[in-house]
Formats: C-alpha cells, structure tokens, sequence
C-alpha cells in the first residue's frame, strides 16, 4: 500500500481557486442562509447580476463560512446546483471556497477534510476580530496538516461517506414531499374547499365516496369569508393543549454539567443534549418570544416527538377536540401571526394572543378522515428521521477514522 503524505492543508487543497465571471452578467447567487448545517450540499440559488467582490466557485466547490457563529453552527456544504451545472456562481464574502487539487486531492475527499471536526476545531481556534464579527483568516489554514493517503483510497474512503450522506439526503428529500403533500390536501380541504365547490358545481372530485359525502354541498358566510356549511369559526385556544408551565429554561452551563442524549429545545432548534427530560410524546413547539415570526408572517415552528426538555422561549403545544398534534403543525404553518405579535424591541406571542388567533373548525368526520392520513405520513416521517440520526451516528464515526487512517479501506 502506498504511503500516506504529509502536508500543509493549503496545499492539500485549493483555497478561493480563481474562477472567472463577468461584471454586468447575472448567474446563480448563493447566500449563506441558503446552506443548512443538516445538509451537505446546497441547491438553492437565486440569480443575480454579478458586480464585483463576494466569493466566486464551480459546481462540486465546498462553500466554508468563515465568520462566527456561522462556522461552529457546521455552514459547510458542496455547491451542488439542480440547473446550470456548467456556470460558474457567486455568493457571499463569507464564504472561504475549497476544491480538490488535480493529481493530489480527490474534490469529494476534500468537502470531507471540511468536515472532520479536528480541521473545524483549528479553524474555530484561528479566529480573528471583534467579540461576534469573528473571521478565520484564510492563511492561517496552512498551519493545520493533513496526512493524504493515494487519490484510489481517497475516491473509496469519498465513496463510502458519500454513500451515507446520499441517504440521508434522500430521506429528507422524502420528509420534505411528505410534509408538502400534508400541506397541499390541508389547503385543499381547509382553504380552498376544493371538494365543496366541486359538490356544489355537479364535478367529479378524487376523493372516496365516504370521504366526499362528508363535505357539505354549500358555503356560507363568516367572519373569516365563506366557509363550509356547519362548519364554524373559532380560535386556536379551542384546538390546543398548553404545556408552557412544564418548561425549565437552562443556563449554557448548566447544560454543560449536565451533558446527555435527550434534545434540550429551544424558540427554533435543538441547543444542546441533557442528561434528562421533560416531555415524551408528540408536539408543537412554537416561538414565544426572541425568534417569532417568519419575514413571511408565519410562526417558527418545530414538530418534535420522544423525550425532550424545552426552555421557556417556545410554547408547548399539543392538539385536542379533534385536532391531532400533526394537524395543527401543518395548520400553523401557513398560519399569518403577525397582528398577534407584540414587542417593538423583541417580539413576543403571548398565551392570550396565541389563543385568541381565529381558525376554521371543520366537522369531526372531516377532522378524523384528515388525520388518518397525516398519521400515516408523519409515522413515515419520524421514522426517516431515526434512520438519518443511525446514520448520522455512523457517518461521524467513521469520518476521522477514515481520515486519519485509523481505519483502512
């Protein structure tokens, strides 16, 4: 087997690797909220005119924030676009851009260099500039070695992480059509009443003639606008469960003195793993105050289940009187809360406003009939999700055993 080399991570790779593109002209643009830690490549894109400066890179380029806390939250992924696979692209200037070098690093083997946590780690500790401005010097990555073994193991130890990352992908791919097909019958039923209008105008409809026969055949006024006959308006607070006074907030050390596997929650993601939990089921989390609303006016909201502990910056939710809790995660989420948000400095949505919001109560057939189908789509989905934590789980196991040569492929 032929040796490994030692070498200066600068040269093991092309750092900001000179990429030509025209001032004047428009290609794809790509921002760093577009690049999702839980994703290993980025896809989506904007087209813009080009003016000069930002960072400039091919397809299959790895993208590497630079900037805190962008780069310890894991913003590093391939730039793997779904149209315009021969253009060149641009993106923020906060981004440090890595690609193979021909003859001595494989490009895949490369984005995995990217992600081993001991290069992130030397990275984080290079960091530069004023308290929360921080940025990673792009010539202080010389300093960080790295032992590359011959480009066919590269492409092989590439391959079997590739080969992991691609599932995972895939089954977030399917939770997200999942999730989109949930969303798409709820407007359809809920917001369109496509099955009414189509009793009401003599059309045919794809539906059972059970499921059909239970929308009513005329709409009627309301104060929300026309809605379906016998179904009436009312407010969240008729459909929900609140938990709030369940929650204990807990401080970064706290958490740190109490390290384990159960997903401490906060207004919009997990923050950190605890030694002990809170709630075990199935829920809505949904922003109370800090991050609230959507540019878009919808709430932040996180669908979680299994045991968790949650900090008092989230409300927690559970659906009744016909309402699952899967059916109000897909309620709430084309939900406008924007009149109910209070606070100029940080927004809020408190309890009373959050219960006074109006939504449509359908009959209780209608309800039953919709939540047999999102139970079937969100048991599919909890279960991609355990599959993406195993492998996961097994990716970053063998990440820095492959790397390191621990482990021979």
């Amino acid at each position: 087997m032929a040796p490994w080399q030692e070498m200066p991570f600068s040269e093991a790779v092309e750092i900001n690797p000179k990429v030509m593109i025209t001032r004047g002209k428009v290609y794809p643009f790509v921002d760093m909220k577009s690049v999702v830690p839980s994703s290993h490549t980025v896809r989506e894109v904007e087209m813009k005119e080009y003016t000069g400066g930002g960072s400039k890179f091919l397809p299959y380029d790895t993208l590497m924030a630079r900037i805190t806390p962008c780069l310890e939250n894991g913003k590093i992924a391939r730039y793997v676009p779904e149209y315009l696979i021969e253009s060149p692209a641009f993106g923020s200037t906060e981004f440090i851009v890595v690609r193979g070098r021909d003859g001595i690093t494989d490009n895949n083997y490369a984005y995995y260099l990217t992600q081993w946590m001991e290069f992130r780690n030397f990275a984080i500790s290079q960091m530069t500039g004023s308290s929360g401005r921080q940025r990673v010097p792009v010539d202080s990555l010389s300093g960080f070695l790295v032992s590359l073994p011959p480009l066919p193991t590269q492409e092989r130890i590439a391959d079997i992480l590739g080969s992991l990352d691609d599932k995972i992908e895939l089954n977030r791919r399917m939770n997200a059509t999942l999730e989109a097909t949930a969303r798409a019958i709820f407007k359809s039923w809920f917001v369109d009443f496509d099955p009414v209008y189509a009793k009401m105008e003599g059309r045919d409809y794809p539906l059972p003639a059970e499921v059909l026969d239970l929308f009513p055949d005329e709409l009627v006024e309301s104060e929300l606008g026309l809605i379906p006959k016998g179904w009436r308006v009312g407010t969240l607070g008729d459909v929900i469960t609140i938990h709030d006074s369940k929650r204990i907030p807990l401080s970064r050390k706290q958490r740190e003195e109490r390290p384990g596997n159960y997903p401490y929650y906060g207004a919009t993601k997990v923050m950190d793993y605890v030694n002990d939990y809170l709630f075990d089921g199935n829920y809505v989390l949904m922003g109370e105050d800090g991050s609230v609303i959507t540019e878009e006016g919808y709430p932040f909201l996180q669908y979680v289940w299994g045991k968790f502990w949650a900090n008092n910056h989230a409300h927690v939710l559970e659906g009744k009187n016909g309402f699952s809790t899967e059916h109000l995660y897909i309620l709430l989420k084309k939900t406008n809360i924007k009149p109910f948000v209070t606070g100029a400095v940080q927004a809020k949505l408190n309890q009373g406003n959050m219960n006074s919001i109006p939504i449509i109560l359908p009959r209780k057939g209608v309800l039953e009939r919709f939540d047999l189908l999102l139970q079937s789509f969100f048991a599919k989905l909890r279960n991609n999700e355990a599959q993406i934590l195993t492998i996961e789980k097994t990716r970053d196991t063998l990440l820095p055993k492959l790397l390191s040569g621990e482990i021979e492929v």
